[in-house]
């Protein structure tokens, strides 16, 4: 079984310590050796551990509150735990940090020892992340990033907003397929505060199929898609999935 033929259901699971060790073992195994695997469930656990954070913060309904069941027995715990503890930092060694230190909210991340950069009374920063080769959804992202500036500096205020692409979503950033360089061009001469970041991790696989990466002018080559958002979201940007 190729990486492309794990589901998504799968590898859902696996994040969320639901298979059964003999199932689960294999694929954490294929982790350590496999980086497309290892980036995959990272973007998921990532994209999980946002939602989760979210949901935490919306107030329950008295009404809408349930029992809880019965409670899962020692063992059956203990092995989710590890299973959790051990996707968490395969995870976290993708994304440059280990990933049980630290805490991940809707807008930002704090880790211990470390604190986020304060945000400006008058700025905002959004990091904006395209991973679909979906020409629509490039053209929402550059859409929503136009947006985002221009309405702040109609409204007098400064606002930076980061393109971080990758997988499929690299193209929009490449010079030889990227069907939107001229609206590129035209909005990084109309707005200085906008930056355009490539995932490292995918480059490399184009150059493993013997692709050349060449960028759009301005735009510039982070380790990884999932390292640059982190960072971004330690000094306390604001994350928005395209």
């Amino acid at each position: 079984m190729t990486t492309n033929e794990i589901s998504e259901e799968t590898l859902s699971a696996l994040v969320d310590g639901e298979l059964l060790p003999a199932d689960a073992a294999p694929l954490l195994t294929r982790m350590r050796q496999d980086a497309v695997l290892r980036e995959r469930v990272a973007q998921l656990w990532l994209h999980k551990s946002l939602l989760t954070q979210a949901y935490r913060r919306l107030p329950v309904p008295a009404d809408r509150v349930r029992r809880a069941g019965p409670a899962p027995t020692h063992r059956r715990h203990a092995a989710a735990a590890a299973l959790a503890v051990a996707v968490a930092v395969l995870c976290g060694s993708v994304m440059g940090w280990e990933a049980n230190e630290v805490r991940l909210t809707m807008t930002g991340t704090e880790a211990r020892g470390v604190t986020p950069a304060p945000a400006s009374a008058d700025a905002s920063r959004i990091v904006l992340h395209l991973n679909s080769e979906s020409p629509q959804d490039a053209v929402a992202t550059l859409t929503r990033a136009e947006s985002l500036l221009e309405a702040a500096r109609v409204g007098g205020r400064l606002v930076l907003v980061e393109i971080v692409a990758n997988s499929g979503g690299l193209d929009l950033l490449r010079a030889d397929v990227s069907t939107q360089a001229p609206r590129i061009a035209r909005l990084r001469a109309a707005y200085p505060e906008l930056s355009l970041v490539a995932c490292g991790q995918s480059a490399e696989r184009l150059r493993e199929r013997g692709i050349a990466l060449q960028l759009l002018p301005g735009a510039s080559l982070a380790s990884s898609a999932l390292d640059q958002i982190v960072l971004r979201m330690r000094q306390g940007w604001t994350y928005v999935k395209i």
